[in-house]
C-alpha cells in the first residue's frame, strides 16, 4: 500500500532520528479504540481502520511518532513487519485549554497520586500560559507511559511517580481521561484529569533532560 501524502510529509519534517514509540496489540482491539476516539472528528479514518478489523486479533506493531499537533500512527504485521496501515492525526482539533494558574489552583485543591509533583512543575511557569487538555484512552495511556518513561528513567531522567500514574489509569481501560503537559526549564508535568475534565486523577513529572518548549503548550 501506499503512504498517504500527510504521513509522508510528516516523516519527512521529522527526520530520521525522531523517537517512535512502539507497542504491540490485537489488531481488532486497535481499531476499536481508534474508532471511538477519533473516528467523530475524523472520518477519513475508515481506509484506516477496515484493515485492521480485517486482521481480526492477529497481533500488531503500534508505531506513533509526533510532530507538533500531529501523530502519525503506522501499523505493521507483527510477524513479518509487512505494512498493514497509517495515517497522520491532527490532534489540536477539538482541544480545550486552561491557563497554568487554574492548572495550580486544581493541583492544590486534590489529593491524587503525583499532584504535588506536577505543582511543584507548573508553579515555576507563567501564569497566564494556556496549557491544552486532550483526551486519550486511560489503559492505553498507562501502558505507552510505562514503556516510554522507564526507558527514560533508565536513560538517567528523573521519572517520579510513574507507576502510581499508571497504577491509576489502567484500569479505566478505554475510558477517555484528559491529559496535559507544561514545562518549566529542564522538568515536565504530565496531569491527567477525570473523563469530565474537572478533576485531578493523577500526574508524575520528568525532569533531567535540556530546556526545550514543548508543542502541548501556547502561550498566545
Amino acid at each position: 500500500m501506499d503512504l498517504p501524502d500527510r504521513v509522508v510529509d510528516v516523516l519527512a519534517a521529522v527526520g530520521s532520528d525522531a523517537e517512535v514509540l512502539v507497542s504491540d496489540v490485537s489488531a481488532r482491539s486497535f481499531a476499536a479504540v481508534i474508532r471511538r476516539t477519533y473516528s467523530k472528528q475524523e472520518p477519513n479514518l475508515v481506509p484506516f481502520i477496515d484493515p485492521l478489523e480485517a486482521l481480526g486479533d492477529e497481533l500488531v506493531l503500534i508505531c506513533q511518532v509526533e510532530h507538533g499537533d500531529e501523530l502519525v500512527t503506522v501499523v505493521l504485521r507483527a510477524t513479518d513487519r509487512t505494512l498493514v496501515a497509517a495515517t497522520a492525526i491532527d490532534r489540536s482539533v477539538g482541544l480545550v485549554h486552561i491557563t497554568v494558574q487554574e492548572l495550580c489552583r486544581r493541583l492544590r485543591a486534590s489529593d491524587a497520586p503525583g499532584a504535588e509533583l506536577a505543582l511543584e512543575v507548573a508553579s515555576q511557569c507563567p501564569a497566564e500560559v494556556r496549557v491544552r487538555i486532550f483526551e486519550q484512552g486511560a489503559l492505553s495511556t498507562a501502558r505507552t507511559f510505562l514503556t516510554k518513561y522507564t526507558m527514560a528513567a533508565d536513560s538517567g531522567s528523573d521519572v517520579r511517580g510513574l507507576d502510581e500514574f499508571a497504577r491509576v489509569l489502567a484500569p479505566l481501560g478505554d475510558a477517555q481521561p484528559g491529559l496535559s503537559t507544561v514545562q518549566a526549564d529542564t522538568a515536565v508535568a504530565i496531569i491527567a484529569f477525570t473523563p469530565g475534565r474537572t478533576d485531578v486523577l493523577a500526574a508524575m513529572s520528568v525532569g533531567g533532560f535540556s530546556p526545550q518548549v514543548e508543542t502541548t503548550e501556547e502561550t498566545g
